[in-house]
């Protein structure tokens, strides 16, 4: 994202939550002017912040994650939360962002972002949040960290893409399926990123290697003490 200017991001939604009411209203179709008229600005004023009318309703989209940051900036313990617990919260209140448009999202959501030939805003943003909830993640193991790059970051934000489209087609009551899924699956990060497992092995790897003229030297003992564990 490029340097964040709240007026500018304000007037940009304004514009395109107008946009996104005039697209159901209109059956698709909607005016600049009418856009204009319900925020008080000029219909040229509008082209100063998009080149089109599809890039406007493509914001809406851009914009849930803009205002999801917005929203934990708010909340002073949010850095305390797990790696699980900040995904699913994104998650679920992005779902419920989305319900707030939920004729637009319907007519629009696989159209300009699941079924997108190129790279959307949304995405963009969406990879530079779970890139932020990554690195800044103090628990997440050593081992982890060394998997972490853009390729892993491009298959979590597809990941989300797919969890978005089995949402919206979700039939489940309140679309609970959609929340287990996602509680199931950032717990899986979750248990993925911070297994130490790896980096104890690592530091064993580490150990032998710093010592290994001692391991040459009791070859015999090392494999005496194998030996006795296969007999038990």
């Amino acid at each position: 994202m490029d340097t964040f200017n709240p007026e500018t991001f304000e007037i940009k939604f304004a514009i395109a939550d107008i946009a996104t009411d005039l697209y159901i209203q209109g059956d698709g179709q909607f005016y600049i002017k009418d856009i204009a008229k319900e925020i008080d600005i000029t219909p040229a004023e509008v082209f100063n912040y998009f080149p089109n009318k599809k890039s406007i309703l493509e914001f809406y989209y851009a914009s849930l994650v803009i205002r999801y940051e917005m929203m934990i900036d708010e909340i002073d313990d949010f850095e305390s939360y797990t790696l699980s617990e900040k995904l699913s919260n994104f998650a679920f209140t992005n779902f419920d962002m989305l319900r707030e448009k939920e004729a637009f999202v319907e007519a629009t959501l696989s159209e300009y972002i699941l079924n997108s030939f190129t790279k959307t805003d949304f995405e963009k943003e969406l990879e530079r949040l779970i890139k932020q909830f990554l690195e800044n993640d103090e628990h997440i193991s050593v081992s982890s960290t060394l998997v972490l790059n853009s390729y892993s970051y491009t298959f979590l934000r597809r990941q989300y893409l797919e969890l978005l489209r089995f949402w919206i087609n979700d039939t489940s009551e309140d679309k609970e399926l959609s929340m287990e899924l996602t509680d199931k699956a950032t717990a899986v990060l979750q248990e993925l990123m911070y297994n130490p497992v790896l980096d104890k092995s690592f530091d064993l790897l580490k150990f032998m290697n710093t010592n290994k003229k001692a391991f040459i030297n009791n070859i015999p003992i090392v494999k005496q003490l194998c030996s006795k564990i296969e007999i038990r």
